[in-house]
This record gives C-alpha cells, structure tokens and sequence, in this order.
C-alpha cells in the first residue's frame, strides 16, 4: 500500500478529529435514539423464544496519535459488552473473534467488511470512535454495523461530546437504543434497581440503587439503621421501610442519590408500614399495615399518608402487594387457607381470589409492565426457593429456576423482557438478572456483601390535577 493511499485513509479521520473538537459544551446526559427506517420492523416477537443475535465484541477506537484515551476507549468498549450481554436479545462473541482487515475500514461504512464479519458469526458490529475534546471532555462517535444487510443501523444523538465521568450512561443509552430499534420496544439499561444491601455480617442493610448495566451504586438511606423494602415512586423517589425511630416506617426520599434529597415519612403507624406499592398514577400506595393487630393490605396517600381503604380482612397475614400496571387489579399474599399463595383482587379489594398456582408456599408477586404476567417465589422440595411466572391469559405456569440454591424476590425490568432477583447459587445471596423465560442468568456486579429485595423501576405517569377555577 502506498503512503498516498494511507494518507487518504487516514484523513477522515484527522477531520473528524478536528470537528469533534470544535463541538459546543459537553452533553452530560447524552441520549442515543433510534432512527433507522427498519426499527420495529426486524420480525422481533417477544411472544416466541427468539434466539440470540450474535454481536461482535465492541470496537472503541482511540484516535489520539498515542493511545491517550486507552482506558476511557476500554471503558466505554466494556459497558458495550457488559450491556449487550446482559440485554436477554444479544451474545457476544469473544474479543479475539473477528476477520483481519485493515483497523482504519472498522470505521468506513464504503470499506468496512460485511462479509468479513458475517463470516466469523456476527450479525452486528459496534465500533466507537473517541478523541479528545475542548476542557477535558470526549469527543465519542458510535456506530452500529449490519453484516447481513451489509450497511449501517442509523441512531440520532450516538455522535456526541461527554463528560469523561458520562462514558457509562453513554453507553448505556446507546444499547438501549439498539434494543429499542430491534426489538421494537424500549431498552432498559440506564433504568434503575433499588435493593437493600447488607455490606458485611452485622452490619445493617440499607438501600442503593444501581443503573442497569452500570457496577457503580448508589447509596439511597443513610441512618446507620435497617432500611428494607425499597420501592420506586413518580418521579425517580424512592420509598422504604427504615428503623431510624425504632419503628418499622415507610420513609420517602424524594430526590434519591442527590446529595439535597428530601426525606420524609409517609407512614408512622405503630406496628408495620411495609411492603409499599405505589399505584400506576402515583397517587395512591397500596401498603401493609396491622393498626389492630391484623396485618392486610391497605391504600393510603401518596403525599399524605392518610388511609384511603382497608383492601383486605380476612384471618391471616395479607401481604406484599403488587400492581396491575393498567391500575384496576393488585396482587397480594394471604395465608388465609393455610400455607401463603398469591391472591389477584380489584384495586378497590373486591374479588379476591387465588391464582391457581402449584404448591403450597408462593409468596412475592411482581406483576409485569405489560400486564401478561405475575412472577413469585415458590418453596418446593428441599425448602428451596424457585422463580415462577404466571400468564395470565392462558393460566400457564413456567418454573424459570431450580437449583441447590434459594432464587428469590423476582422484578421484571419496565419492558417486561428481563426479571431481576436474589440467589444463592455463588454463595451469599446476590442479585441476578434473566430473560423472562429463565435464560441467560448473569450476576450483577455490585461489591462484596449480601443483597435484598430488588425493585426494577418503571414508569409512573403522575395525575395531573386541575387547578381550580377563581
């Protein structure tokens, strides 16, 4: 190859190098979208157990003359992969699996090698380009490669100027995207998970959040004290049951992980103010109570705190509410026929009757975002805790675990595509995440310690109250 070819080569890229760096201020929120005329129309059917689509280890290109960007190029490349991987639709191939071009037509859709890459099995190919930008930001241009339709899939906002500290949300947002366009539905990483996390033997759980795809948490509570239970309300807030009075209170933070989030206490009934479950509206929270020794499911105010109904009654323990995400019906857990099952009654607390699931003990329903399913914890043989999922059209159940090991505490993520949960099958109980229908099971990467409860976040779309007329 001569040193003229090269030269034209290589100099798009010093162009594109110098445009980057001429950009506006850096985005630090920077959002990927799908623009792809085909997105949506790739024949995706979440109904059908669909087989993974095979990706290419990611490919984050450092234009800096030498290596400066080595380790955000890594970083950004390993979010890729971790994302890909942990999505329920993708496989990666190992890093080394890839033909031999020339490095500079990763990056050309005219020269880049389609056919090279379908080849050695991978149908899409993400490759990201990062230089340096003005007061210390990075300039980032991704890319995605379609080596069966031999051209690119096209993303509005994947070419843009960050934040070092925002290569993570950045990656993110851009395999949310790609989901988004596949699938037909919208991704989920970035998306937050809230669990309670007891870090060493003794020391008190409290709440975190992690965002999905991301190994950096985020503490939630901070009272020194026991913090369970955490659910997500309008507007990112965070709601839990904490000791800090001695008494097991539901406690809002309002601006969860903001170093100014305000905390307030919406329940402070002597006994139990557990298991909270904000309405579809946001303003309603069906919660567990026992103000007469009694523990039933309850609605109160979302802001107030004030009792709107007593939902349940009967003899017993009725428990853990879970709701339908069109608002109409909620599931809960009653002993009242002997061992605990879960129960499926009208948001006003009418109807209340059993879903017909097999064995005696099936506690923590998660009722889906798109309203097809309920997932629960089952104890079967061995006193060993499995996931299951109840369809509610066909009254199937699917055992999606089994195991040496406890699998507890399901929440499906705000697409309905993938179920956070607690196991022990590495040891101490940690947080997992699998396709609905119990394959690709990962661990999520959080730090030593014992992990509870998880609470996928998903969309509240708040009422909105007129004002009154003067």
């Amino acid at each position: 190859m001569t040193g003229r070819t090269v030269f034209r080569r290589l100099l798009p890229l010093v162009l594109l190098a110098a445009s980057l760096q001429a950009r506006a201020d850096p985005d630090p929120f920077p959002t990927p979208a799908p623009e792809d005329p085909r997105c949506g129309e790739f024949g995706y059917d979440f109904a059908a157990p669909m087989p993974l689509i095979p990706v290419a280890w990611p490919l984050v290109l450092d234009l800096t003359p030498r290596g400066d960007l080595a380790e955000p190029a890594a970083h950004l490349a390993a979010t890729l992969a971790r994302d890909l991987e942990l999505s329920g639709v993708f496989y990666v191939l190992s890093p080394g699996t890839r033909p031999s071009p020339a490095w500079w037509t990763w990056m050309d859709e005219v020269t880049f090698d389609y056919l090279g890459w379908r080849d050695v099995g991978a149908y899409l190919v993400v490759v990201a380009e990062m230089s340096p930008a003005p007061r210390g930001a990075l300039a980032v241009r991704l890319q995605a490669y379609l080596t069966e339709e031999g051209d690119l899939l096209r993303t509005r906002g994947a070419d843009v100027v960050v934040p070092p500290d925002r290569i993570e949300t950045l990656g993110h947002r851009y395999v949310s995207a790609l989901l988004s366009c596949i699938t037909g539905r919208p991704g989920v990483f970035g998306t937050r998970i809230a669990y309670s996390h007891r870090p060493a033997p003794g020391a008190p759980k409290e709440v975190w959040f992690v965002e999905f795809g991301s190994a950096s948490p985020v503490r939630v509570s901070a009272d020194g004290v026991l913090a369970i239970l955490p659910a997500w309300g309008p507007g990112g807030t965070v709601a839990f049951t904490g000791y800090r009075s001695g008494n097991p209170d539901l406690v809002v933070v309002e601006r969860a992980g903001q170093p100014d989030s305000a905390v307030r206490v919406l329940s402070s009934r002597p006994g139990l103010n557990t298991g909270a479950a904000f309405s579809p509206r946001g303003d309603n929270v069906a919660l567990t109570l026992a103000p007469d020794g009694n523990v039933d499911v309850y609605l109160v105010d979302a802001r107030g705190g004030e009792v709107q109904a007593r939902l349940t009654s009967a003899p017993g323990i009725d428990s853990s509410p879970s709701w339908s995400p069109d608002g109409r019906r909620i599931a809960f857990v009653s002993d009242r026929a002997g061992g605990p099952n879960v129960f499926v009654m009208e948001a006003d607390g009418s109807n209340q009757r059993p879903l017909p699931l097999p064995g005696s003990y099936n506690t923590s329903p998660d009722w889906s975002p798109d309203g097809s399913s309920i997932a629960y914890q089952s104890r079967g043989e061995g006193g060993r805790f499995s996931i299951g999922r109840y369809d509610l059209a066909t009254g199937l159940v699917s055992r999606l675990t089994a195991g040496p090991w406890d699998d507890e505490e399901p929440s499906f993520s705000p697409d309905s595509r993938l179920i956070v949960f607690t196991s022990t099958r590495q040891g101490p109980k940690r947080l997992f995440v699998m396709t609905r229908d119990g394959r690709g099971v990962r661990a999520l990467d959080l730090g030593p310690g014992e992990f509870f409860t998880p609470a996928w976040e998903r969309p509240i779309h708040p009422v909105v109250r007129a004002r009154p007329e003067r």
